[in-house]
């Protein structure tokens, strides 16, 4: 695939890959002008434009990054409830494959939770429901926009829920067909580990 490139086209997808390792993040046009010193953020402009003709890169959130290409090893760091809080495990269990072209930023940034209970088996995440034994794909961050299902850790219990800020408190709201299934209202001595983003449903 690389032979319809140019060498300068090589060196851009290079340099913007380990500008990506090394921030974590994908870089800005500014970062990539300096990296590969160029005069102006419109000859980068002009590189970029020519590699996502190509195919080589997409744009994310306005930034570009290489495409990444076949399947990247996301951790399995353990159960999340889906009900009541409970400890949350950080050992890695196991690896499982994941489409590379599905992830925004780096591998890195996330992991997988198996989901425990049925609090949240009226959820929609990507067109599925999050039941007991499915893997919660979660991207790490430590803040979400209100609405979004998050990884809630309350003191060292961590619990999949909608997080809803309201007056003075967050409501980490359940969606389920379990009427028994009830929000948790928290004060303090919360944080956010991560934000759902899809959904790899158990085997049956």
């Amino acid at each position: 695939m690389n032979s319809s490139l140019t060498s300068t086209q090589k060196r851009v997808i290079s340099t913007i890959t380990d500008l990506a390792n090394k921030k974590g993040r994908s870089p800005s046009m500014e970062e990539l002008r300096v990296a590969l010193d160029l005069s102006s953020i419109s000859s980068v402009q002009r590189h970029t434009d020519a590699l996502k003709n190509k195919g080589y890169l997409d744009n994310i959130r306005g930034i570009s990054f290489p495409k990444p290409a076949g399947k990247v090893q996301i951790p399995l760091v353990g159960n999340v409830a889906c009900g009541i809080p409970f400890l949350a495990t950080e050992n890695i269990e196991a690896y499982i494959p994941y489409d590379a072209s599905q992830i925004r930023g780096v591998a890195s940034d996330y992991f997988f939770l198996r989901a425990v209970g049925d609090s949240m088996n009226n959820a929609n995440v990507c067109g599925k429901t999050i039941d007991d034994g499915d893997f919660v794909l979660i991207k790490k961050q430590q803040t979400a926009n209100p609405g979004s299902r998050v990884v809630a850790l309350i003191g060292d219990e961590a619990t999949i829920k909608k997080m809803i800020p309201e007056n003075g408190h967050v409501r980490l709201q359940p969606e389920s067909t379990n009427l028994c299934n009830k929000p948790i209202l928290v004060f303090e001595d919360f944080s956010i580990q991560g934000v759902v983003e899809n959904v790899i449903k158990k085997m049956q």
